[in-house]
């Protein structure tokens, strides 16, 4: 049997009392009227009775018994019986674990009830007796299931094993019903076909047209509970949330990724989105009414501070290039994280960026603005069944209780911007965003991983900052933010660039300078002022280095006679000054050459020639023949101060020139 040396050997009267659930002073009266055997102990604050277990009455000793029985944990341990193989006791222990605490809790009783027989028999009361003894003090107790019968039994089922698996063994082993109710297999399949669809049919409904389509073909149909519990049983969740509600919803059961922003400093790492205030219409400053005005909102990932903002009409790629612009103002980011989406993916910002799926890639579109910034775009996918838009921090910004309802909700717009006829100024929309901005900035308690329940996001952000200050850009790299970018091919012969942006009934804006001819039709990124198409360009090679400015070159009209006038000095100056540079680059004369090539061959040096005097010049190509009759009647042409130094300007630009490449040549 079981070892008993756990449970003691005496009792005191509150610990009778507690087990028969009675008063103290009544267990105490029944002592003194049946004469229980006791033993005087001196304890603090007086003498205390201290009763044997044997000598108390057995049901006496059944209750005390079975309250001081042990809790078995279920553990096991290498100790086995010979009648019982490891197998079974570890099949055993298995389906312990995969049972239900009401279960488990049966088996607890059972196994203090097995314990509490042991130790009545071992203090010499018949085991017979000793059952039923702890089988009515069971029942008092109002535990079920544990007759001097069931006890009996229980033993036996136990009988050779070692005492560390009764616990498992002594696990009811009732299945409840398993019979189940008779359904047509072609109707449980209709069922499950009707019932797991995006339509999302109710088991009421689906049930009634079941009900329908049995009686027709006479097929057996148990209740709507049974098959209602079936669909439960056999099908997993799951699989029912995907068919019935989706990707994106089945998506939401699995466990959200935690991730760290602390790896970044502030301003290091970037997320932006566009937000759309439809719940307002907006006036703008061209009279245009509409309930589309967007902002682009740039966030910092580690503080969780906005940064910058901008608003327009509608979320376009303008609207991007300038609230980068606002942000750089504040610091340059390193990374980005935005929407892979037809906005924030263009080709004029991300070009080049690694991850974009937007618009075709072509080898020739150079690099986009923020990578010549040094800042490197990481993409999100916006689509609600593939992606999880609800992936960059920003979001959270945006929804209930963020940017968009409380401007939606300010005190100046509670009886404005509701329909076009109160519609409100672009102008004080702006406004109360930058204002609503700033409290969500200042608002204290963040609970983010940097505030830690106790800073705002501005706080977070001084902080950071005065630990690790971010990367900023100059002036003249901001600048470039503020020109849109259109890659074109040089004209093939004199290299003109032609931009498709604010074409006008003259055609193609054009420009030039005189280091396209260099490049002709070679393939530029030409940056560019959207607001001032008039003014110089920039030109980049497609891998990003800048390369030079060309000047805008203007349409005039076709009997402008002054404008022609000044367009053929032009280019007789400019001939007259690349006529120097080509002599420059020759510097060794036609005899020169001759005598140098002669002379590594070893073959006879020409006779210089000579023209004796008298001897006509024969006219040639380059040669002219004198005439004075028609020399007299040319006047000089008069050469003005303005137009000696505009040469004199441009010959020292020409030499300066020639000096240049002379030295890249070196």
């Amino acid at each position: 049997m079981a070892d008993v040396a756990h449970i003691p050997k005496s009792f005191d009267l509150a610990e009778i009392a507690c087990a028969l659930n009675v008063t103290k002073r009544a267990i105490e009266m029944r002592a003194n009227k049946e004469n229980w055997p006791f033993e005087a102990r001196s304890m603090r604050g007086g003498q205390k009775r201290f009763f044997a277990s044997a000598a108390l009455p057995a049901d006496v000793q059944a209750a005390v018994l079975l309250r001081h029985a042990p809790k078995v944990e279920p553990a096991q341990t290498s100790s086995r019986g010979p009648a019982w193989s490891n197998e079974r006791i570890a099949a055993a222990w298995l389906r312990f674990e995969a049972a239900s605490d009401n279960l488990k809790a049966q088996a607890q009783h059972r196994l203090k009830a097995l314990c509490a027989v042991d130790a009545l028999h071992a203090n010499g009361l018949p085991l017979m007796q000793a059952r039923a003894q702890i089988a009515a003090q069971q029942q008092r107790e109002g535990v079920r299931g544990c007759g001097a019968k069931t006890l009996e039994r229980l033993m036996a089922q136990i009988d050779g094993a070692p005492r560390e698996a009764w616990l498992a063994l002594l696990l009811p082993r009732n299945r409840g019903c398993l019979v189940e109710a008779e359904c047509a297999p072609q109707l449980w399949d209709w069922y499950k076909g009707h019932y797991l669809t995006r339509a999302r049919p109710s088991h009421a409904s689906t049930y009634a047209r079941a009900v329908e389509m049995a009686k027709a073909q006479g097929w057996a149909i148990p209740s709507s509970d049974t098959l209602e519990r079936r669909m439960e049983r056999e099908v997993h969740r799951a699989t029912q949330v995907l068919l019935r509600e989706g990707p994106e919803a089945a998506a939401r059961l699995l466990p959200p990724q935690q991730r760290d922003a602390s790896v970044f400093g502030a301003g290091e790492a970037v997320n932006g989105d566009g937000l759309k205030f439809d719940r307002l219409w907006v006036r703008f400053e061209d009279g245009e009414v509409i309930n589309t005005a967007t902002a682009w909102v740039w966030q910092d990932l580690r503080t969780r501070r906005i940064l910058a903002h901008r608003v327009a009409k509608t979320e376009n790629t303008d609207l991007f290039r300038l609230a980068t612009y606002d942000l750089t103002g504040v610091c340059a980011p390193r990374d980005v994280w935005v929407d892979n989406t037809r906005v924030a993916a263009n080709k004029l910002m991300t070009a080049g960026a690694a991850g974009r799926h937007r618009f075709k890639a072509d080898p020739e579109d150079g690099l986009g603005l923020l990578l010549m910034l040094g800042m490197t775009p990481h993409f999100t996918n916006p689509d609600k069944e593939t992606g999880n838009p609800g992936a960059k921090p920003i979001e959270r910004a945006f929804g209930i209780g963020g940017l968009h309802s409380e401007v939606a909700t300010h005190p100046r717009f509670i009886e404005r911007g509701y329909s076009k006829a109160t519609a409100i100024d672009v102008a004080e929309l702006r406004e109360v965003l930058a204002l609503e901005i700033a409290r969500h900035n200042a608002k204290l308690q963040r609970r983010t991983q940097n505030c830690r329940g106790v800073l705002s996001f501005d706080q977070a952000w001084e902080a950071a900052q005065a630990e690790r200050p971010s990367r900023v850009l100059s002036d003249s790299q901001r600048r470039l933010l503020l020109m849109s970018r259109e890659v074109v091919r040089a004209e093939a012969r004199s290299g003109f660039l032609s931009l498709d942006a604010g074409r006008g009934p003259h055609g193609r804006n054009r420009y030039w300078c005189e280091h396209l001819p260099q490049h002709a039709g070679q393939k530029l990124a030409v940056h560019f002022d959207p607001d001032n198409l008039a003014g110089d360009v920039h030109v980049y090679s497609l891998d990003g280095r800048y390369l030079f400015t060309a000047q805008h070159q203007a349409t005039v009209a076709f009997n402008d006679t002054i404008a022609a006038r000044e367009h053929g000095k032009f280019k007789q100056r400019r001939i007259k000054a690349q006529k120097q540079v080509a002599d420059a680059e020759v510097r060794m004369n036609e005899i020169e050459r001759t005598h140098l090539y002669q002379s590594a061959i070893g073959a006879p040096l020409p006779e210089k020639p000579t023209r004796k005097r008298g001897q006509k010049v024969v006219a040639g190509n380059f040669q002219r023949v004198a005439d004075p009759v028609r020399d007299a009647q040319r006047e000089p042409l008069a050469r003005t101060g303005t137009d000696d130094a505009r040469e004199s300007s441009l010959n020292d630009f020409m030499e300066r020139l020639q000096r240049k490449q002379l030295a890249d040549r070196l």
